[in-house]
Formats: C-alpha cells, sequence, structure tokens
C-alpha cells in the first residue's frame, strides 16, 4: 500500500523532474536567440556577422536576468531585434515549463497508477505460470504415449495449487483483471521463456516439483517465493517491469507488501481474497498528493525566497537541489494543509532528506524548518485545524 510518505517521495521525484526541465528548457531559449541572430546564409544581402554576434550576447544575458520576471528590466543598449528576440524566447520558455509541469503532473498520477496495474499483472502471472505448467506436461505426455512412460503428479503442483484455484476463481479479482485491463496475451511467448528459463531452474520451485502432496502453506508459499524471488528480484522480469514503470525501483518495495498481504488473506476452507488498495483512503490522499504537487509548482518562487532569507550565510549553490526541493515541500505543506501537525510535517521531511540527500542534510534541514516554522507561526501565516493543532510547538 501507499503511505503518505511514499507519495512525498513520488511528489519529490516529480518536482526534482520539474526543476531539470526548467534547467534544459532555460539552455533551449538561449539557443533560440543564437538561432535567431544566426546568420542567413540565404539572403543576398551583406550581413555584420560581429553585430549579430554582439546583439545575441545582450539578448541572452537579458533574457537570463529576466526570463522570470512580469516585466524585463533592460541593462544594455538594445534593439527592436534584440527585444523581439528576448520576448519570443521568454515566450518559448514558458510555453515549454507550463508543458512540462502538466506533463510531469499526469505522469505522476499515472504511475501511481501503475504500482496498482503491477499488482494485478503479478497476480495475473502466476495463473499464467499455472496454466503453462499444465501445458507442458501434457505436451510431453503425448509425446511419451509411443515409451508408455508416465509424468509424475507432482510435476502438475503448481496448476493444481490450491491456492492458485482461490485466486483463479475468485470473482473480485477477475473483475479487476478486466477493469484495469490485465492480460499477458500480447507477451505470451515472454511468459513461457520466464516459466522455462527462470522459474524451473529455481531450487525452490524443483524441490516444489518433487513434493508428492504439498500442503495448502507451502501452496501459498510456492507463490510467495515467485513474487519475491522472480517478480521482485529476476533480472528478466525487472527489466521488463522498469519498461512500463519508470518508477520500478521505488514501486517494488510498496508491491511486495501488497502481495504478501493478499496471500496473508488466502485459507484452505475460504474463498477470501484480500484485494489491495492504493491507500486505507486513496480519495484523500490523492488529494493530497496532487495538491501538495501543485501548490509546491505555484509558489517555488515565494518558498525559494523564504528559505533563502535563512541562508544567508549559504550561497544557493551550496545547497543541493533536493534539500531546497525538500524545504520548499516542507513549506508548502505547513501553509496548505491545517490537519498535519507541523511536527509531523518536519518530522517527515527529516526522514526524506536523510534516505534522499547527503549525509549532512538531516541536521541541515531540521534547523532550517524549525525556523521557517517559527517565523510562519510568528507571521499568522500557519493556520492549523483539528488534528493539525496537536504538538504545534
Amino acid at each position: 500500500m501507499l503511505n503518505r510518505r511514499s507519495l512525498r517521495i513520488k511528489a519529490m521525484q516529480s518536482l526534482y523532474a520539474v526543476q531539470k526541465c526548467e534547467e534544459a528548457n532555460f539552455e533551449l531559449a538561449k539557443s533560440f536567440i543564437d538561432d535567431y541572430f544566426a546568420p542567413d546564409l540565404n539572403s543576398m544581402e551583406v550581413q555584420d556577422r560581429a553585430q549579430l554576434s554582439r546583439d545575441a550576447k545582450i539578448a541572452k544575458k537579458t533574457f537570463s536576468q529576466n526570463f522570470g520576471k512580469s516585466s524585463i528590466k533592460e541593462s544594455e543598449n538594445s534593439s527592436t531585434e534584440i527585444r523581439n528576440a528576448i520576448s519570443e524566447a521568454i515566450d518559448y520558455y514558458n510555453n515549454q515549463v507550463k508543458k512540462d509541469k502538466a506533463f510531469i503532473k499526469k505522469n505522476m498520477l499515472e504511475a501511481v497508477n501503475t504500482l496498482l496495474e503491477n499488482y494485478y499483472l503479478s497476480l495475473k502471472l502466476v495463473l499464467e505460470f499455472a496454466k503453462i505448467n499444465k501445458e507442458e506436461v501434457e505436451a510431453r505426455q503425448k509425446r511419451m504415449v509411443e515409451t508408455n512412460k508416465q509424468v509424475f503428479e507432482s510435476e502438475l503442483n503448481l496448476y493444481n495449487s490450491k491456492a492458485i484455484k482461490i485466486l483463479a476463481d475468485n470473482s473480485d479479482l477477475n473483475n479487476e483483471f478486466i477493469r484495469f485491463k490485465i492480460s499477458w496475451e500480447d507477451d505470451l511467448l515472454t511468459v513461457k521463456q520466464w516459466y522455462r528459463e527462470v522459474l524451473k531452474k529455481e531450487s525452490f520451485y524443483q524441490d516444489y516439483q518433487m513434493n508428492n502432496e504439498p500442503s495448502f502453506e507451502e501452496d501459498v508459499l510456492i507463490l510467495d517465493k515467485i513474487f519475491k524471488q522472480l517478480v521482485i528480484k529476476s533480472e528478466a522480469i525487472s527489466n521488463f517491469m522498469e519498461e512500463r514503470d519508470l518508477y520500478w525501483a521505488e514501486n517494488k518495495s510498496a508491491l511486495k507488501s501488497m502481495l504478501k498481504k493478499t496471500l496473508k488473506s488466502l485459507y484452505e476452507d475460504s474463498e477470501h481474497v484480500e484485494l489491495i488498495e492504493l491507500s486505507a483512503n486513496w480519495e484523500d490522499d490523492s488529494e493530497f498528493f496532487k495538491k501538495l504537487y501543485e501548490e509546491t509548482v505555484a509558489n517555488s518562487d515565494e518558498y525559494e525566497e523564504l528559505v533563502g532569507q535563512y541562508t544567508k550565510n549559504w550561497s544557493k549553490e551550496r545547497i543541493t537541489d533536493i534539500d531546497m526541493i525538500i524545504l520548499k515541500m516542507a513549506v508548502s505543506e505547513m501553509l496548505n494543509f491545517p490537519s498535519i501537525p507541523v511536527k509531523v510535517t518536519i518530522n517527515e521531511y527529516i526522514e526524506l532528506s536523510k534516505n534522499y540527500s547527503t549525509q549532512k542534510s538531516k541536521v541541515f534541514v531540521n534547523g532550517m524548518l524549525d525556523k521557517l516554522s517559527a517565523e510562519l507561526q510568528k507571521s499568522g501565516k500557519l493556520r492549523k485545524s483539528g488534528r493539525g493543532l496537536m504538538d504545534n510547538k
């Protein structure tokens, strides 16, 4: 399941992507100015290349000083051409950044849904393995008719698994397969290859096929091992999952937990299957997720200026990109989520700094958030209600 901490991590990753896109668009806008003043090779008129180069230099300098402002202040003599180039470069930059922010937000939300799809895809995979198990044994039986040789019943243990039968017969699970369009049909050859070249070579699976009468607990255990050793760890399947999920490295721990919880819900004399939701209250959590991203993006400059008031002894270059994003997210959460206690916010972002930034970040972020929360409280901007009033000291 996803919790608020994992959603903060995903929002942080998306905000980092926004920043990198802004940096790339800044360079592209400067290249746009270079192109604007590039000599026209098709012109029959003599062109002053030195003047074009000087104009491009002035335009790029003015653009760099003003691209994020509402009005442009020129520091050098300009011209109509220079002003046009600057104006068009700023329009280009703003349009690209706007598109990127919308795309990253859309991708951020889709990435969360992909986790749920991966969960159902993994459950569907073990059902496919069971079918392939039966198909391979039956094909071998047909080839062995002439020699009167027989296969061992235990070779069909996966197909005959009581745990597999519960999953395969569960109507709720099958409805989710339909709702999310979960199918391995287009990749069936790949799945068969995984079965032959990965699963069948695992010692735990070979031992399972030698077990004459596996218990229900052993049927469940083999599924747990398939999920852990194949879906989560095997290179072949991980590579496949990475291609469909940009955040596979972060998502697989949550996926592992979701699959384990479902397996724990299986009982021999019950048809019940616990299907895991993204969170206990996804409606509230998804709203938190979207709003945290949107408010941090919309007020990024304001929050960075606030942080800057307490980092006068630090050059901006000394503050890592991740630390700045973490601080801006924390300020955003303090200001825009009245029901979340300040202490909870501070602790959560200290944890983020410990796991995703430098060794010294924890102390830096901790000290900064104490100062920022005190300033917001003093200024009256920090308004908490309900549970958010707890422990705000």
